[in-house]
């Protein structure tokens, strides 16, 4: 096994791992590490594995493999955006996006004859709040759905061909290496316009059209979060406040209220949309009622809801 394939291996375990018992980003590199001198030691392999390294010519890195000759085979720079509801709990600091393109930039610096062989910039995103951003300094990289509504973002600089994530049901990354190329990218995405799309269990991912994803861990998600795009996506503004739902009943608004000309009536169950001043009403009884409700809501925003993807 060489050290790129004992890397990838190591990848394909962590994706399979529950990524909440994770609270830093120095708690992936270690459980990283502690996984790859294992099948080191189990395998015999002709490597050794350590955290914060020293990489020719004097740079660092979260984690390298050396080669027997000392030569560095793989060398990683990691990033982790925890679940924003575990934020306030564990006060655990957030990705700032320039110092991921800072460490894309640093690995394409060491790649080169004598130096790393192979160099990876990685970023677990626990809820997709970093699933829309791209830009130039992120040639080569691609977005890989973990499940659960985890992403994680790879840029591969050097070495032979790009990290793939295996699809539902592969036995191991030789297998996954075997599937076609679409097979890995699309697996399990359902259009919103499908009614297959709301079935199953939770938690659920969306994507919508410009590639960005949020997590449903409940059904009554499901309005809150496309509110919560049309709103940061610019499509939804103050200007369309409130949201109606019919002629005497509104979808968002600024206060929990329905409104006509002879009173208020208060939201039956009202949901404050993350990041807006909106509050959603979500009393849509049950799964199919709430997807019916958010294709119509998108419709009326001129997107096409068949654009919006579900991962089930």
């Amino acid at each position: 096994m060489d050290a790129a394939t004992l890397f990838k291996n190591t990848m394909d375990w962590l994706r399979r791992e529950d990524t909440r018992r994770f609270r830093v980003e120095d708690d992936v590199v270690l459980a990283v590490e502690a996984q790859m001198k294992q099948k080191i030691q189990e395998d015999g392999l002709p490597y050794t594995v350590d955290k914060e390294c020293i990489l020719p010519p004097g740079g660092r890195a979260d984690l390298a493999i050396f080669g027997a000759d000392g030569s560095v085979l793989v060398a990683v720079e990691f990033k982790f955006e925890p679940h924003r509801s575990r934020l306030a709990s564990t006060q655990a600091p957030r990705v700032i996006w320039t110092e991921f393109e800072d460490d894309i930039r640093k690995l394409q610096a060491y790649v080169g004859p004598g130096r790393v062989h192979t160099a990876y910039s990685i970023l677990i995103d626990e809820d997709g709040r970093w699933r829309h951003r791209r830009s130039g300094t992120l040639e080569g990289s691609e977005w890989r759905d973990w499940g659960n509504g985890v992403s994680a973002l790879w840029t591969k600089r050097g070495g032979d061909a790009a990290y793939k994530a295996p699809p539902a049901g592969a036995a191991d990354a030789i297998e996954a290496e075997a599937a076609s190329e679409e097979s890995k990218a699309e697996v399990n995405w359902v259009p919103l316009t499908s009614k297959e799309s709301m079935e199953g269990s939770l938690p659920l991912t969306l994507r919508f059209p410009d590639e960005s994803c949020r997590t449903l861990r409940e059904w009554n998600d499901l309005l809150p979060q496309t509110v919560g795009w049309l709103w940061e996506s610019g499509r939804l503004t103050m200007n369309d406040i409130p949201v109606r739902s019919g002629p005497k009943r509104f979808i968002a608004n600024i206060r929990p209220y329905h409104t006509n000309e002879t009173n208020e009536r208060h939201f039956d169950f009202p949901k404050k949309v993350e990041g807006t001043p909106l509050v959603v009403e979500t009393d849509t009884g049950d799964q199919e009622t709430a997807r019916k409700r958010a294709v119509k809501l998108l419709r009326g925003f001129d997107v096409d809801p068949s654009s919006v993807l579900v991962l089930r």
